[in-house]
């Protein structure tokens, strides 16, 4: 069985490299490859790379970076 493989100009226009999706949120090298591991950063295999969707990360730390939602206080109803 063969395994799939993209074109470069597909891999750099839709995917970050491990290193550079975890140096997005601040993660060494080591640790964004320890986050794939443990499925804290979703990664695809292609061919004998390993890497992570765009959109799909990008949504992801914006998500992280926006933080905890302020709690709003309900007016009471008359």
């Amino acid at each position: 069985m063969r395994a799939e493989v993209i074109s470069r100009a597909i891999r750099d226009k839709f995917f970050y490299t491990v290193e550079a999706a975890g140096s997005r949120i601040g993660l060494s090298r080591a640790q964004a490859y320890r986050a794939v591991a443990l499925k804290q950063i979703p990664a695809e295999r292609h061919g004998k790379f390993l890497l992570v969707p765009r959109k799909r990360w990008d949504a992801e730390v914006k998500r992280l970076l926006r933080g905890p939602r302020a709690k709003t206080r309900r007016r009471k109803s008359a």
